[in-house]
């Protein structure tokens, strides 16, 4: 009976620290420049986006190549949002800027 409630409080453990490091981790990527539109890259010269996507790697170790880009505007603010796609595990997420500079 002990050796019972033992592995389960055991295996409640494992479960909780595997959680919290994921969301240790996605908190951590939501934490980056660029990552939401409320946190943008800013930058004054569209080239200076493709200098910050190739810099960019995934968390797998593979590297982020650009699949696409748009733009979106927020009252006189205006961003590019880029879709990244990883070469090794083909994860994919968005990287945004600020580009309200490059038009003034």
């Amino acid at each position: 009976m002990i050796v019972t409630v033992l592995m389960g409080l055991a295996v409640l453990a494992a479960v909780i620290a595997v959680g919290a490091r994921r969301w240790q981790r996605s908190r951590a990527e939501q934490e980056r420049p660029g990552a939401t539109i409320r946190r943008p890259v800013a930058v004054s010269r569209f080239d200076e986006i493709d200098a910050a996507v190739q810099g960019e790697s995934c968390r797998c170790g593979g590297r982020f190549v650009l699949s696409g880009e748009t733009s979106k505007a927020i009252g006189e603010r205006r961003f590019r949002v880029v879709r990244l796609v990883c070469n090794e595990c083909e994860r994919d997420e968005l990287m945004y800027f600020d580009v309200t500079q490059v038009f003034h």
